[in-house]
């Protein structure tokens, strides 16, 4: 229960809203829709069993940091379908670097409290840059990760 009053309180503290792919996240900079500033950056957190779902981005870079909580895994299908994952933690990567048509998810492996991290997109972010993963045809292009898609599209 302290673990659900302590992440209540990051919400409301950074004026947290719910995110369309999962999660918690507030707009910080350069998030104005156009996609035509440098840089933005968001705060984002996922909580218990939140996910993160496969996604992508065309033509610009993600960088993750992590800030706080639980452990946090980040899921990385690259261009030529390898596949790596990376664990965001204090004793493990505090950044991770998102390479433009990357499939990537996250969530807490725990399923336990919070993750709370910052993500900046250059240039800067716009949804004709965004593409949520489709189940059918993820599982088609990458039958060997069946499993992960499975859960967390």
């Amino acid at each position: 229960m302290a673990r659900d009053t302590e992440y209540q309180s990051i919400i409301e503290k950074l004026l947290l809203a719910p995110h369309p792919e999962g999660g918690y996240y507030r707009q910080l900079y350069g998030n104005d829709g156009s996609g035509k500033k440098e840089i933005s950056t968001i705060y984002y957190m996922l909580t218990g069993s939140d996910k993160s779902a496969f996604h992508r981005l065309h033509c610009v870079t993600e960088i993750w940091y992590y800030h706080a909580g639980e452990p946090l895994n980040l899921y990385v299908i690259d261009t030529d379908g390898n596949f790596t994952v990376h664990h965001l933690s204090p004793d493990g990567e505090m950044q991770v670097v998102i390479h433009p048509e990357q499939w990537f998810a996250a969530e807490i492996p725990s399923k336990k409290g919070f993750c709370l991290v910052g993500c900046a997109v250059a240039p800067a972010f716009s949804f004709e840059n965004f593409e949520l993963g489709q189940k059918d045809t993820l599982m088609h292009e990458f039958p060997q990760y069946g499993e992960l898609i499975e859960r967390l599209t």
